[in-house]
């Protein structure tokens, strides 16, 4: 057989047809692979990924292939939190959007089902969400997307800021869930990402107390920057004493609210136990073993109201125009970035907390 020669311009032809994807392809195991390039459809834009952010979700995909009920039953791409550039759009859609800067909205709701006819979309039961199985997320240079779902960038937001956006929806939501007030006690169990991005928001609110625990110093001080109003440092198995700290410092009251967003054993059980009578308790954090354990006695003889918070709910507009005004600096939280074909020694160091991190971004369009 003879040998086939194919000239410069046709590989860079075909290179152009492939788009590299960071693939986790089971526990703790990331490859680099191609992928033909996707091609918009109807209601669809072309966007050339910039920067991913690694979320709690997609650790516990890295860990255990699973999150709750949802697992990987095969090699797959993750990754939710993310902005990216517009290249291109489907046949005869606008394309004054080509070159512009997107935040995303990662949640795709049907929009029939009677939850979002109700106005409760992040409650539909058929939706689908970038980056958790089956639904292939954003860790690749470039991924088709709704058009309807992305949301324009103006030159005030980072690139590093607009990834910081979907936690901050989230945060925003869990906020108008409890109805917090100014002059209230609040406690944050857990500092990380959307501990950070409660506190931040709560920045906005005038009088507001707040009582931030964590088990990590540099959390601790980051908190105490953004106008925490206490830190306590917490060690595992003491809970009583945080409790205990909790409730001294508050005279003997508790919280009016509670945000729960570790989703460990002692901060979920916590959060009844230093929580106000009639208190609200917003419960944000995922656990491992998908298990909450909390004092029924405690919860009851309270009245507490306790807000489990799926996701966001049209709070990721609000949220940029919060940023673009400068009442909020979310890149701010983001202490790490790393090339795409660093992802592996990215979630390593996530995993492990090191470095003071808090939010790792990828940028996509490093490989090299």
């Amino acid at each position: 057989m003879g040998t086939t020669h194919i000239t410069i311009d046709e590989y860079r032809a075909i290179r152009r047809n492939q788009v590299k994807q960071a693939v986790l392809c089971g526990p703790r195991r990331f490859e680099i692979r191609s992928e033909k390039a996707p091609i918009p459809g109807s209601g669809e834009a072309l966007i050339r990924i910039g920067l991913v952010g690694i979320c709690g979700s997609d650790m516990h995909l890295y860990r255990d292939g699973r999150i709750g009920e949802i697992r990987m039953d095969s090699a797959f791409v993750i990754g939710h939190e993310c902005m990216g550039t517009v290249e291109d759009v489907g046949p005869g859609e606008d394309s004054s959007w080509v070159g512009k800067r997107v935040a995303i909205e990662p949640a795709l709701h049907c929009g029939l089902c009677e939850y979002c006819c109700a106005g409760h979309a992040n409650l539909c039961p058929r939706v689908a969400f970038l980056g958790l199985p089956p639904t292939s997320g954003a860790m690749t240079e470039l991924m088709t997307y709704p058009l309807h779902l992305l949301e324009p960038l103006s030159d005030t937001i980072t690139d590093e800021g607009a990834v910081v956006l979907e936690p901050l929806a989230v945060a925003l939501h869990a906020i108008r869930l409890v109805k917090v007030q100014p002059g209230q006690t609040i406690v944050i169990l857990g500092t990380g990402v959307l501990g950070t991005c409660v506190l931040s928001l709560l920045s906005l609110y005038r009088g507001v107390e707040t009582l931030c625990v964590d088990i990590l110093p540099d959390r601790l001080a980051r908190a105490e920057k953004l106008g925490a109003s206490r830190t306590l440092l917490a060690r595992a198995g003491d809970r009583k004493r945080i409790a205990g700290e909790i409730m001294e410092l508050t005279r003997g009251r508790g919280a009016q609210v509670v945000f729960e967003c570790a989703g460990s054993e002692e901060t979920l059980w916590n959060m009844a136990e230093v929580a106000a009578a009639g208190g609200h308790v917003a419960v944000i954090g995922t656990n491992p073993e998908d298990r909450i354990g909390f004092a029924s006695g405690s919860a009851r003889r309270k009245g507490l109201t306790f807000r489990f918070v799926r996701r966001s709910l049209n709070t990721l507009k609000p949220c940029i125009s919060l940023a673009e005004k400068g009442l909020i600096s979310p890149g701010e939280l983001v202490t790490h970035t790393f090339k795409a074909s660093q992802v592996g020694e990215a979630f390593e160091m996530v995993d492990r907390y090191e470095d003071g991190i808090l939010k790792a971004v990828i940028d996509m369009t490093k490989w090299s």
